[in-house]
């Protein structure tokens, strides 16, 4: 898969749709923001443009145009997260239980585990 196809995978066009609305609700202007990434201007015209062909965003644009924003890149990066599962049909849970701390163990190792718990219980008990 090429750049073009990435740039247009449904990841990276939601990727772009966080940056935009960031971009939106910052009250920042396209040369302000330009100057607080690094990023040349021409090149955020296209990623916030709306009409442009999708831009690949790579994980250092999205934290640089992040912090800029004054988002937390965390909060970005959960959003996509949360958005692939929902995308593949995987439970968003999965997410909130291993932000606490809980690991998400498949359910044929938890019967793996119990059968294990079985045995090694002394007889009599």
């Amino acid at each position: 898969m090429g750049q073009k196809e990435h740039a247009s995978s449904p990841i990276n066009l939601e990727t772009l749709r966080l940056i935009r609305d960031g971009f939106a609700d910052s009250g920042m202007t396209q040369e302000e923001l330009a100057r607080a990434t690094a990023i040349p201007r021409s090149s955020l015209a296209n990623i916030l443009s709306p009409t442009a062909s999708p831009r690949l965003i790579h994980v250092s644009q999205l934290i640089t145009i992040a912090l800029a924003l004054g988002v937390d890149p965390r909060d970005w990066a959960g959003e996509l997260e949360a958005f692939e599962r929902r995308r593949r049909g995987r439970p968003a849970d999965d997410l909130a239980r291993r932000r606490a701390g809980e690991r998400s163990v498949p359910e044929v190792q938890k019967r793996a585990a119990r059968g294990r718990s079985r045995k090694a219980a002394p007889a009599g008990d």
